[in-house]
């Protein structure tokens, strides 16, 4: 269960705080309409599988105490993240629209070499999420296989929800996006210290 909500939470907070892929998604409705940019929803499966397949293989190989390193690494860089999305929040910035007025048709090709050559994909994988897995792994796959099912089932299905508020409703109520990041920045520091807290028992 601790791997599955530590995956939930990752999930929601890919789905829902501005960055690159959404607005490479936000341009898509604009552009195509939420219709035809729901199935672009999908994009991190082609993208995070590569990354976090290597990666995975790479670090396995690693010592354990390796692996444990990293975690602590990755509760310091969760609560820079929560950081960030405090900040985000108490600007209420809305997401930019990229200003290029050249017709660009909506592809999934297009969105996962967008995601490839974003940095904050490896960071996450090289430092949470990948080492997460390896530790439940330790337990067992199923533990280890829970964080990514966890992950990827909120993320998906909370992006294509985005993308229908975005393309029927418009853009969500201030007031409604500060409640939703407050919420994240809550359980991103939760999981940031628990990780750090976890990682350093090991060594005591």
């Amino acid at each position: 269960m601790y791997f599955l909500t530590q995956g939930i939470v990752f999930g929601l907070y890919a789905a829902f705080l501005p960055g690159p892929m959404q607005a490479f998604l936000l341009s898509q409705i604009i552009r195509s309409g939420w219709r035809r940019t729901l199935p672009l929803a999908l994009i991190p499966l082609g993208s995070d599988g590569p990354v976090m397949i290597s990666l995975f293989f790479l670090l396995s190989q690693l010592p354990v105490w390796f692996t444990h390193v990293l975690r602590i690494i990755g509760g310091f860089f969760i609560l820079y993240l929560a950081w960030d999305a405090y900040r985000s929040s108490k600007n209420s910035k809305e997401i930019t629209i990229p200003t290029d007025q050249s017709p660009v048709r909506a592809t999934f090709l297009k969105g996962v070499t967008m995601n490839l050559l974003n940095p904050n994909v490896y960071i996450f994988w090289a430092t949470i999420g990948v080492p997460t897995i390896l530790t439940g792994w330790q337990i067992s796959p199923l533990h280890g296989l829970a964080f990514g099912l966890g992950f990827y089932v909120t993320m998906i299905p909370m992006t294509m929800l985005w993308i229908m508020i975005l393309g029927t409703v418009g853009y969500l109520k201030p007031a409604v996006q500060k409640i939703i990041s407050s919420v994240i920045v809550v359980l991103l520091v939760i999981v940031g210290l628990t990780m750090i807290i976890n990682g350093i028992s090991t060594f005591v």
